[in-house]
């Protein structure tokens, strides 16, 4: 069974899943990383206040990376490399766009009285 190769997108997606999660835990603690940062907290607001902070110190992290990892894969995919040919012209006078991709789709306009 062959695997499936995971995109620089989905791995964005991913990892922005868990910064969410982590950006929950961040605001359940968020009184104590308040009493933590003015510096009246007591021991169990001190704990929960380091659990909130690294919370959202690792939140900050996971969206950064996936956004590199969202840029790299966009600038991968509207690379002129991995662009279609153009496509030959019909006769239609009708512009035609290099594609995305290998080039085999094609423009499907319904409505030719606009």
């Amino acid at each position: 069974m062959k695997r499936r190769t995971t995109t620089g997108l989905q791995r964005a997606y991913f990892l922005w899943t868990i910064a969410g999660t982590s950006l929950i835990v961040a605001a359940v603690a968020g009184t104590s990383v308040f009493s933590v940062l003015s510096g009246t907290a007591d021991t169990g607001s001190l704990v929960w206040g380091i659990i909130g902070i690294a919370a959202l110190l690792e939140a900050l992290v996971l969206f950064s990376v996936g956004l590199r990892l969202r840029h790299r894969y966009v600038n991968t995919v509207q690379g002129y490399e991995s662009r279609g040919d153009y496509l030959e012209d019909d006769g239609s006078n009708r512009p035609r766009i290099p594609l995305l991709g290998d080039g085999g789709a094609r423009q499907n306009i319904t409505n030719q009285e606009l």
